[in-house]
């Protein structure tokens, strides 16, 4: 089994938070909506890592029930 890491959850973290400030810093002193690609795949990691650390774990049989 794999378990959780913080020092992995840091380094993705600061990673991904790089990636998005760079897109945002590009597009600011470019213009050039290139600089969009970058920003939407920070925000969309940053949505992966909000779901694998904060996200609500839905027990299937409880699914089924509703």
């Amino acid at each position: 089994m794999i378990g959780f890491s913080w020092g992995a959850f840091l380094v993705y973290l600061v990673a991904v938070s790089f990636m998005t400030t760079g897109g945002l810093w590009g597009l600011f002193e470019s213009k050039n909506p290139a600089f969009l690609a970058p920003i939407l795949m920070g925000l969309f990691f940053f949505y992966l890592l909000w779901e694998a650390v904060v996200g609500k774990e839905v027990d299937p049989a409880e699914k089924k029930r509703r």
